[in-house]
C-alpha cells in the first residue's frame, strides 16, 4: 500500500479502506451487493472480488475505496458465508439476540422481508424459515425492544428501551393517520389483548 501511495497510484485516504479491503475481507457494494475480497494486484492498481453474480471482479483499487463499504467478520452477511451452520444454531439456541445482530447490522431497522431473504435460503428452508419467524416473531414482541411494524412493508425498529407491548401497540394506534391503519392497528390490539392487562383506562 505505501508503494502504491509513493508512485501516486493511490491517495492516502483510499489507502484508509483499502488496507481493511485484505485478501478474505467482506465487503458491500451500492449495486453488486455483499462480496469478498479475493485478491490484490495493486502492482496494477487493483483489487479482484468475488461478488455473487460476479466472481474475480477487478477493480481499480481507488475506484474500490470509493465504492466499497468494508464490513467486520461480526456482520450477519460475513457470518452467514463464513459459518452458516453456526448461524443456524444462534438462530435456534437465541433467536431474538439474532435478530437484534441483524437490526444492529442494518442501522437499526429491517423489514420482515429482508430478514427473510437474509435467513432463507442461505441458512434456513422456507418451511422451516416460517415456523422458525413465527415462533421468533412472539419472542420479539414480549422481549419489548423491537418495535413490529403494522405493514409488512414498514420495518421493524430496535429501541433503545424496552416498552411494554401493550403501549407500543397504543401508540401506533395513536400514530395511524388513515383509517386503514387505524383499522390494522386496532386488530392488532384485539389479537394481544392479554398485553392490556393494566391499561383499564385505555
Amino acid at each position: 500500500i505505501q508503494q502504491a501511495i509513493d508512485t501516486g497510484k493511490l491517495s492516502p485516504q483510499a489507502a484508509e479502506t483499502i488496507a481493511l479491503l485484505i485478501p478474505g475481507a467482506f465487503c458491500l457494494h451500492k449495486s453488486w451487493g455483499f462480496g469478498r475480497v479475493a485478491e490484490w494486484t495493486l502492482v496494477t492498481g487493483q483489487i479482484l472480488i468475488n461478488f455473487d453474480s460476479r466472481k474475480k471482479h477487478p477493480m481499480q483499487a481507488d475506484y474500490a475505496a470509493e465504492t466499497l463499504r468494508p464490513i467486520p467478520n461480526e456482520h450477519i452477511l460475513a457470518r452467514i458465508a463464513s459459518d452458516s451452520a453456526a448461524v443456524a444454531t444462534a438462530a435456534k439456541e437465541d433467536p431474538v439476540g439474532l435478530v437484534r445482530d441483524i437490526l444492529r447490522d442494518h442501522e437499526g431497522s429491517a423489514t420482515i422481508t429482508q430478514i427473510a431473504n437474509l435467513l432463507s435460503p442461505a441458512v434456513f428452508t422456507t418451511p422451516a424459515y416460517k415456523k422458525w419467524w413465527d415462533a421468533t416473531k412472539k419472542k420479539l414482541k414480549s422481549d419489548g425492544h423491537f418495535q413490529l411494524p403494522i405493514k409488512k412493508t414498514d420495518p421493524i425498529v430496535l429501541l433503545d428501551e424496552a416498552v411494554a407491548p401493550g403501549s407500543g401497540l397504543l401508540e401506533k394506534f395513536r400514530g395511524a393517520r388513515h383509517l386503514k391503519d387505524q383499522v390494522a392497528a386496532l386488530d392488532q390490539v384485539t389479537k394481544a389483548l392479554g398485553d392490556f392487562a393494566d391499561e383499564v383506562e385505555e
